[in-house]
């Protein structure tokens, strides 16, 4: 128990660094390329992302999650897995070339079939990394993946910059992605001392694959409804419309994919450890909660407050399109702590079959609500499909584990509320600081996010709230030894918070 509990909180520092520090640097190429670039140039690009994040999802199959879920997985295994993986992206990857002059043909964009027989290289790459992110996950070595991460933004980054500078337009996006693919192959060949070797077991694909294949129908509905949802955007909206779409939600990403994919990259090992204790299963499972939504609520609360004079100081006027698109991002960021969670706890007892099941139910909750939306305009669209699947994730994730663990959706509210409760407040408070300069975009934001930040914090502090106690507690060892400044200051908040 120690030791598993020393390697989450050292996962947990690791991720969290990666992914500030990533997400700081894909903000910054961000903010250069909305300058260079038009809603046009990403919209287009959006338009073929679609595909290939399908394609990755065929490519994996479920088999890398069933990788770090098995326990006793051997060379063999890991062989087996490399190998589908990579047949499966060279099949996908002709599939793909071969149709690009129907997709540009469909959407009436003939850019687009150079970019998706490009851009559609991304595929192997990430086949090339599946089965050794797997290892990096089942001994949970997220300082190596900090470093690989490291390595192929900064290529990324400085491609898709130069790229635009020079007057590429959405080329820049595209190249950017596959210097970036190139780069992430590189790097885990130099640090990963996995290879291959000329082995394949057919009895661990039939094995694996019995696993992985609900894994991959749950994954693949989940994809496809994200991808139809740009899809029918870009074909009954503008593309403009599909760049402040891809905008908004791209921006309050910026900030919940941080807490969210640390939780479920660290969670999922680590509960996999639990699955035959159901009592620490659900203990884990209530921290967890706890300490992402302790984050995510008053991050999506005070950025839907300031979300057009922040559109407006970081993009420009040109964007300002997508506050409300923006708006509607942070309700959705802010219930996915909810399904992230329980779904993790779902699939690390083995039950790939019921996540199929939820990713169906929840999708089709989706599918409908586009269907009847689509027809009163853009906003009315974005605003169904983000209320119907937000809610419809939280009623129906939380189902389950009421059932296996007897953590009830009450439960999981009650675990919630003081975190739900001081961002209300913070948010107010942040709106109130901001009334005074109503034509001033950084002088809103510079005064009305400080002031919601040390709301909340005297509130967390003052109320002792536990979400706080069980984040310091997970954290402060592994941050106090590599910033020893820190630990004076953690080490004190940590006592008052403390029951």
């Amino acid at each position: 128990m120690g030791k598993l509990t020393d390697k989450v909180a050292k996962g947990v520092f690791w991720v969290l660094m990666e992914k500030f520090g990533i997400q700081a640097a894909h903000f910054v190429v961000t903010l250069v390329l909305a300058r260079l670039l038009t809603p046009n140039d990403y919209g287009t690009v959006a338009l073929l992302s679609v595909m290939i994040a399908l394609g990755n999802v065929l490519v994996d199959c479920g088999l890398g999650r069933a990788l770090v879920q098995k326990r006793d997985a051997t060379q063999d295994d890991f062989n087996t897995v490399f190998y589908i993986s990579i047949v499966l992206s060279l099949v996908l990857y002709a599939a793909l070339f071969l149709s690009a002059p129907f997709v540009a043909e469909f959407y009436e964009i003939p850019e687009l079939k150079p970019m998706l027989r490009v851009l559609s290289l991304s595929i192997f790459f990430h086949a090339m990394n599946g089965v050794q992110g797997a290892e990096l996950a089942r001994k949970m070595k997220f300082k190596l993946s900090f470093r690989i991460s490291w390595a192929t933004t900064l290529v990324s980054a400085i491609t898709g910059i130069w790229m635009a500078f020079c007057g590429y337009g959405a080329w820049a996006l595209v190249w950017s992605s596959v210097a970036g693919g190139v780069a992430g192959v590189a790097a885990r060949q130099l640090v990963i001392r996995w290879r291959p070797t000329m082995t394949f077991s057919r009895d661990s694909a039939r094995q694996m694959f019995s696993f992985g294949w609900k894994m991959l129908v749950g994954m693949l509905v989940r994809d496809l409804y994200a991808n139809l949802y740009t899809l029918v955007a870009g074909k009954c909206f503008s593309r403009a419309d599909l760049g402040f779409i891809r905008k908004g939600s791209h921006t309050a990403g910026f900030m919940m994919s941080t807490v969210d994919s640390t939780i479920a990259r660290v969670s999922f090992p680590a509960l996999a450890k639990m699955q035959d204790d159901p009592g620490r299963l659900r203990s884990a499972m209530r921290r967890m909660i706890r300490s992402s939504t302790f984050f995510v609520f008053p991050a999506m609360s005070v950025l839907a407050v300031v979300a057009e004079p922040l559109v407006v100081a970081l993009f420009g006027e040109k964007w300002l399109p997508s506050a409300p698109f923006l708006r509607l991002a942070c309700f959705s960021c802010a219930v996915r702590p909810f399904s992230t969670v329980n779904v993790q706890a779902i699939v690390a007892r083995g039950h790939s079959n019921v996540f199929m099941a939820l990713t169906i139910i929840n999708r089709l909750i989706g599918i409908t609500s586009m269907a009847i939306s689509y027809r009163w305009g853009v906003y009315a669209f974005v605003a169904s499909g983000t209320f119907s699947v937000g809610i419809g994730r939280l009623l129906v994730n939380s189902f389950p584990n009421w059932r296996y663990l007897g953590y009830t959706l009450r439960m999981q509210m009650l675990d919630v509320l003081p975190a739900l409760s001081m961002a209300g407040i913070s948010a107010a408070a942040a709106f109130a600081a901001g009334m005074p300069f109503p034509s001033c975009s950084i002088m809103r934001i510079f005064c009305g996010v400080p002031t919601a930040l040390a709301v909340y914090a005297a509130l967390a502090i003052g109320f002792r709230s536990e979400a706080l106690a069980d984040m310091l507690r997970a954290v402060r060892p592994a941050l106090s030894k590599r910033l020893p400044v820190c630990d004076a200051v953690l080490s004190a908040v940590y006592r008052r918070v403390s029951r």
